[in-house]
Parts: structure tokens; C-alpha cells; sequence
């Protein structure tokens, strides 16, 4: 579990089956569902475990980190490596064989883009790591699209973007809670470098970005009164809660937990609105 990272994969799933849910605007098939959460999961698993192969020196020196399976010795960097290349060669033959080539190489360059450009080049180096490194997080939403042999349109990349705008303000407040353990490592995080205050400025204004592209999706998903009413209230609660973060009212990790909720009940959220107007037809 720890190796794998399986948490930080749950929520990324749950953008993957909604997405496919509206390419076709209905149910998918159960087994081009399971193919390509399968082949999803193995991908991410395989970059989750290089990353933790990368970071071992500076995992070492973090609390949070300290007791993941590389750091503790309980396995070496080549096991690890081994269990990687597995996951992710099997991850993109699944996906490739059983779903749509376009999904397999999609999750494939989310993979390499999270394991080599975010891992060594952008995280180690620069406070906005998290800004561009996030397009790989999205890449999810175009997977679960991409396996239903839909082409990637419009209505993919407003999803897309939505969770690629939802993703610093979401990791900043995690950022903050554990700055400690980020100094300790040297990692060069938005809250390490810049004061509470300006971090929790831009957590603001990512989530007031957030929320408008989940609002612009709705016309552009074609979806109705359900969505748009779980988009506004849980939208306006997220601004909120940015709010009483600037202001100190709430701890960072009470952002962070409600983030996750946010993401997955806007997601929920697209599939009830479907299923809604599918029933009425």
C-alpha cells in the first residue's frame, strides 16, 4: 500500500469512469470499465513506486515519508525498479489490447511525463512544480474518454483543465500542513518559499478558477439543474473554505480533506445528471 500509493490513486479512479460515463453520455460496458481502471492503476502504480526510487535520499529525511518500504530497506531500489517496469508494461498492454490505443499511450505519457519531468526536473527545482506537473494527474479524465473510442473533443479538455486547476490549490494546503518535512528535504514548495499569506492567496485564486470551469462545463457537457446545482454549492464552499484559510479559521488539512470531497462529488455529480436524464428518456 505504501509503495503503491494506492490512496493518492483512488481519487484519480474516480474521474476515470464519469469521464467515460459522458463521452457516451451512458453506461460503458462493465469490462471496458474494469480494463481500463486496471490499466490505469498499474500505470500509476509503476510511476508512484519511481518516484519513491528517485526521492529515497530525501524521503529518508521527511516524518511523513520515513516508513515507506525504500526508505526502511525493506526493499532496494532495484526491486522496486523491477515492480515498476511490471506494473507499467502490463498497464499499457491492458489498456492497449482491451480498450483503445489512444488511452494506452495517453496513460504511458502521463506516466513518463509524472516519473521523469515532474520527479527530477520540476519538482527539485522550482515552487510552480505542482502547476505543471498536474497536467499528469488530469491525464485520467483523457484516458477514461479516449477508451471508449471517443476522440478527445471539447467537452474532454474542460474536464481536463478542470482538474488541472483543482490540483495546486488542493496539494499547496497539503504543502502547508507538512512545510516542515519539505524544508527538511529541500523541496523547493510554494509554502517553503513564499508566507502563509501569498500561499494562501493563490490556493484562493486556483480554487475561484476551479469552480468557474466547473460551472463553463455544464453547457459545454450539456449537463443540467443536478450538476449545476452540486457544482454551485460545492463550488461556493470551496471559495469559502479558501477564504477561512487566508484568515486562519481553518487548519490547511481541513482544506485538503474537503478538496478531495469536492473533486470526487463534482465527478459523482456528472454521473447522476446523465443517469437522471437517461432515465427521463
Amino acid at each position: 500500500m505504501k509503495l503503491s500509493k494506492l490512496r493518492v490513486i483512488e481519487l484519480l479512479l474516480v474521474t476515470t469512469v464519469p469521464s467515460m460515463i459522458i463521452a457516451i453520455y451512458g453506461m460503458p460496458p462493465l469490462d471496458l470499465v474494469l480494463y481500463t481502471l486496471a490499466g490505469g492503476t498499474l500505470l500509476a502504480i509503476s510511476a508512484n513506486v519511481m518516484n519513491q526510487v528517485f526521492e529515497v535520499d530525501r524521503d529518508k529525511l521527511m516524518e511523513r515519508t520515513s516508513d515507506r518500504p525504500l526508505v526502511t530497506g525493506e526493499l532496494n531500489k532495484t526491486n522496486g525498479i523491477v515492480y515498476a517496469a511490471f506494473c507499467g508494461i502490463s498497464g499499457f498492454i491492458i489498456l492497449y489490447i482491451f480498450t483503445t490505443q489512444l488511452a494506452a499511450w495517453i496513460a504511458l505519457s502521463a506516466n513518463l511525463f509524472y516519473t521523469f519531468i515532474y520527479t527530477l526536473f520540476l519538482k527539485p527545482r522550482t515552487n510552480q512544480n505542482i502547476v505543471i506537473g498536474g497536467a499528469s494527474g488530469a491525464a485520467p479524465v483523457l484516458i477514461g474518454w479516449a477508451a471508449t473510442g471517443n476522440s478527445l473533443e471539447i467537452g474532454t479538455w474542460v474536464l481536463f483543465l478542470l482538474v488541472f486547476t483543482w490540483t495546486p490549490a488542493h496539494f499547496w494546503a497539503f504543502a502547508i500542513e507538512n512545510k516542515s518535512d519539505y524544508e527538511e528535504a529541500d523541496f523547493p514548495m510554494l509554502s517553503t518559499q513564499e508566507t502563509y499569506e501569498r500561499t494562501s492567496i493563490f490556493i484562493a485564486i486556483y480554487s475561484c478558477a476551479t469552480v468557474i470551469v466547473s460551472i463553463v462545463a455544464a453547457p459545454i457537457l450539456q449537463l443540467g439543474v443536478i450538476y449545476l446545482f452540486i457544482a454551485i454549492f460545492f463550488g461556493s464552499n470551496l471559495m469559502y473554505k479558501s477564504y477561512n484559510l487566508f484568515k486562519r479559521k481553518i487548519l490547511p488539512i481541513k482544506y485538503f480533506v474537503f478538496s478531495n470531497t469536492y473533486l470526487a462529488v463534482i465527478f459523482i455529480g456528472i454521473v447522476a445528471d446523465v443517469l437522471w436524464t437517461l432515465r427521463g428518456i
